[in-house]
């Protein structure tokens, strides 16, 4: 059998041949631990953010707490007790508690954290839901710029006062005996509270008694430098020949104490006095105290925020009357300059039809005001000129026209304290508001602006006779 040729070079490479290429593949045996990770990485980065803070506040007493127990800020819960433990020195207990994320705020130098129990007083129950429920830990956050904090120091008792707010006043008061002072004694004006005592001591001598006062910023300008102060708690018995009688100065000061003030008008009264300013706290009153009505501004603020204050000018005008008997008259008072002229009293800005023209001086903050012309407008009470004295200008669109009495302020010397007008003194006779015959004012308030505490705007003037006084209002041709 013949024998079969040899492939030749050309068939060799027409023959297909295998070719190896090595290809890298991820196993999904390594996929699903590497999801997990990240699943278990993100969980946890989650919880990490929002693990909340652990704090540490040491007590005198732990009044029943527990672990599991909440901490609450206005009755919301903002964390948990995690761990109660006696201090080293065992003259305490120390409460390790972690809270929410949300109340981090709360961990910073200045908070105060007690516990919230049932405390039962003369005057009031407090902590009453403590009874069936679980007793917590209550907190109170510092300032809010103050720094991030940790460990804290509770308190044995709730806090006397709050909350401090800028304004606030603290005065010392002292006294020969304790009596019915105590930590939370009510301070009172007219039995209205407007304090109370922050702490009782001894004076560091030990000569007697020391109490500190805290006063609410709306009635700190009643402390003045001759305020008087006595012990109004308890009361007081006398036998006589006509009977027995009991004297207090109400129920609630008879059974928890109280602190009564009375403050001088405002001749008397001298300044406003600073934090740490010391008084005398004497046992009783004296007659004259109970009768002193001073007119002052009561408040937090005596216009609403951003309200801007008017400035009254100081007028006077004067002339030379009679023809024999030649007079000289002289006024002054308060204008207000507007940005339609100035405003003010018709009696200052007119001078009695006797009077000598040719001698008529209107002088306004120093600059003479000329009266050849006709006032724009009058009403006979009030009289308003097309003159301009200062570049400042009360605008129109800060007039208001009430259609009935609110409370008021009266401004006029810049150096003086406003004169406050509640609505209740006011008298609405239509076109004016009788003032109240039971608030004397001086006549150097004729002509002030009288601005309404509600929107701060002007409503009328002060108008001041020999007898009365009365807000005259400002008419719609005004505005």
């Amino acid at each position: 059998m013949p024998e079969a040729d040899a492939p030749s070079e050309h068939d060799v490479k027409a023959i297909p041949h295998a070719t190896y290429r090595n290809e890298r593949r991820i196993s999904l045996a390594w996929i699903i631990p590497l999801v997990a990770l990240f699943l278990a990485s993100g969980m946890g980065w989650r919880a990490w953010q929002t693990r909340g803070v652990i704090i540490t506040v040491r007590l005198p007493e732990g009044h029943s707490l527990k672990p599991g127990d909440e901490v609450r800020y206005k009755g919301i819960t903002i964390g948990e007790i995690r761990d109660i433990t006696l201090t080293n020195d065992l003259q305490g207990i120390l409460i390790t508690a972690r809270l929410r994320q949300e109340a981090e705020r709360i961990a910073r130098s200045g908070s105060r954290f007690w516990v919230v129990r049932p405390q039962l007083r003369l005057t009031s129950v407090e902590g009453l839901e403590t009874l069936i429920g679980p007793r917590y830990l209550a907190a109170l956050p510092g300032h809010e710029q103050s720094l991030p904090w940790r460990d804290f120091i509770g308190l044995s008792d709730p806090p006397v006062v709050a909350e401090m707010i800028p304004g606030d006043l603290e005065v010392v008061v002292e006294a020969e005996t304790k009596g019915t002072l105590r930590p939370g004694t009510p301070i009172t004006y007219r039995q209205i509270p407007i304090g109370s005592v922050l702490s009782v001591g001894l004076a560091s001598d030990g000569g007697g008694i020391e109490a500190r006062l805290h006063i609410q910023k709306a009635y700190t300008s009643l402390i003045r430098e001759h305020t008087r102060f006595w012990d109004a708690g308890g009361f007081q018995a006398n036998v006589g020949l006509t009977g027995f009688s009991i004297k207090v100065e109400s129920l609630e000061a008879a059974l928890q104490g109280s602190i009564a003030i009375a403050t001088p008008p405002e001749d008397l009264a001298g300044e406003n006095v600073r934090t740490g300013h010391r008084y005398i706290l004497h046992k009783e009153p004296k007659k004259d105290w109970l009768e002193w009505k001073p007119l002052i501004a009561i408040g937090n603020s005596l216009l609403p925020p951003g309200a801007p204050m008017p400035t009254p000018l100081r007028a006077r005008i004067g002339w030379t009357q009679g023809r024999i008997l030649r007079n000289q008259e002289t006024r002054y008072g308060w204008v207000l300059q507007t940005d339609q002229g100035l405003l003010g009293p018709a009696n200052l800005l007119k001078p009695d039809e006797k009077a000598d023209r040719e001698t008529v001086v209107l002088e306004v903050e120093g600059v003479i005001i000329p009266l050849n012309d006709e006032p724009r407008w009058t009403d006979g009470v009030l009289t308003l000129y097309t003159e301009s004295v200062t570049p400042y200008q009360w605008l129109s669109s800060l007039i208001s026209h009430p259609a009935q009495p609110m409370d008021c302020i009266v401004i006029s010397d810049p150096a003086l304290d406003p004169l406050p007008l509640a609505a209740s003194r006011l008298h609405d006779q239509g076109q004016h508001w009788d003032v109240d015959q039971s608030l004397s004012i001086d006549p150097s308030w004729h002509g002030a602006a009288v601005v309404s505490r509600e929107n701060g705007h002007v409503v009328g003037l002060l108008i001041v006779d020999d007898s009365s006084a009365r807000v005259a209002l400002l008419p719609d041709t005004i505005k």
